[in-house]
């Protein structure tokens, strides 16, 4: 993950954002999104650098080759 993407949104993009799908959250609504992402953003970054290009993203279900 680039340092870009470990940016936190402004409120003005949040609130940008939320536009395009029809919401109007409220200054304090946006702020504790600011709050989360600001928490969020460096751990994802973290393990994102963890992880081998070669690891299957999680959830994703890969089945056994069969045996026969």
């Amino acid at each position: 993950m680039s340092p870009e993407s470990s940016h936190v949104p402004s409120l003005d993009e949040l609130r940008a954002a939320a536009r395009v799908h029809g919401v109007e959250p409220s200054d304090a609504d946006l702020e504790a999104v600011q709050g989360f992402l600001a928490t969020i953003l460096p751990s994802l970054s973290t393990i994102e650098q963890r992880q081998g290009p070669a690891d299957p993203p999680a959830g994703l279900f890969f089945p056994e080759p069969d045996a026969s």
